[in-house]
């Protein structure tokens, strides 16, 4: 197989982009849902928790003392269930509205129905069985796992060491105390937990964008056809150039008969010039060229009786540094007005 060599095209980053090809890390979304879901159970556990005792405390007091039924019970219990939702809600929106910035924050808006397409391939057990146990990117998907829970179980065990002490102690300090400690201890555990996981986060992160950006590398092929795509066949493009330079060859060539004068230099350049007191700010060039396009020039000059001058330097200079079409520079002024009187004198004998 051909060794990628070459840095990927604009042209196939965004095509991957649209497909959905795109530098993600999943345990970059798991790390900020951490951080955001024990930092708000700061503020919102207490309330939580104490809205949810409250409400358990109602329900159980309408159940009957004496006659306990599968539909009271039922009842109660779907009562506690739409309570509970509802008290999870902002917390459950919170989540997922986190869950949505860190994937807009890695990747930005992108919408890709690529992956919704219904494909043959995705069907056959055989080669998924393949793909998921024996491929090269599953060993190191489940190389990352084992490290990835192996450092986290190391955290949570320092953790639970420091607040051995207090965790065992807690139960002679008096229920709201204990459970002080213990939301405490939960919520330092899962800051500690959640900054550990941020660290990985960023590690994955920078080895998922180096692999996509190994993938999307081309090779020497890819890279010729895809020129071939974007600017045509080599051999279209030279004779569309051909025909071009043809075409304004020709327009260059009509314009000879109706100029002023053809400035030689006197065999291997000619440039012809027009100038129009009345419409032009100062002479333009309408055609000019080198060897056998400036024997053309001189030859259609010629047949239509436009006044050849010689004039070496003046015709270098116009040939070096006034394209078809332009007014000549003001430092060439002189030069050519010289040259426009000597070509109206002439007209003015002849007449």
């Amino acid at each position: 197989m051909p060794e990628k060599t070459e840095a990927p095209t604009p042209r196939r980053l965004a095509k991957a982009r649209t497909e959905g090809q795109v530098a993600q890390s999943a345990e970059v979304n798991t790390a900020v849902l951490l951080i955001v879901a024990f930092w708000l159970l700061g503020p919102m556990g207490r309330r939580l928790a104490h809205e949810l005792a409250t409400f358990t405390r109602v329900c159980l007091g309408r159940l009957p003392d004496n006659d306990l039924t599968w539909t009271s019970l039922s009842s109660t219990g779907l009562s506690w269930a739409r309570h509970l939702a509802l008290i999870l809600l902002p917390f459950v929106l919170c989540l997922l509205a986190t869950s949505v910035g860190a994937s807009l924050l890695q990747t930005g808006f992108l919408l890709s129905y690529k992956s919704l397409i219904p494909s043959l391939a995705r069907f056959n057990p055989l080669a998924r069985l393949s793909s998921l146990v024996f491929s090269k990117q599953s060993l190191i998907v489940l190389a990352k796992s084992a490290v990835k829970i192996a450092i986290v179980s190391l955290v949570a065990y320092s953790e639970i060491r420091d607040a051995y002490p207090l965790l065992l102690s807690s139960p002679w300090e008096g229920l709201a105390q204990g459970l002080q400690v213990w939301q405490e201890t939960a919520l330092k555990l899962g800051m500690r937990i959640g900054a550990t996981f941020v660290a990985l986060a960023m590690a994955d992160y920078m080895i998922q964008r180096h692999q996509w950006w190994q993938s999307m590398r081309m090779t020497r092929q890819e890279l010729r056809e895809e020129r071939r795509q974007t600017e045509g066949d080599p051999f279209v493009r030279s004779r569309l150039r051909q025909r071009q330079q043809y075409l304004a060859r020709s327009r260059m060539m009509a314009a000879v008969p109706e100029s002023d004068v053809v400035v030689t230099n006197p065999i291997h350049l000619a440039v012809a010039l027009k100038y129009e007191i009345h419409q032009m700010r100062a002479p333009i060039v309408t055609a000019k060229g080198a060897r056998l396009l400036a024997d053309r020039i001189r030859k259609v000059g010629r047949k239509h009786r436009v006044p050849i001058v010689q004039n070496r330097p003046l015709a270098h200079a116009l040939y070096k540094h006034v394209e078809v079409g332009q007014e000549i520079p003001s430092t060439l002024y002189e030069a050519v007005a010289s040259v426009l009187a000597f070509v109206y004198g002439l007209k003015a004998k002849s007449a």
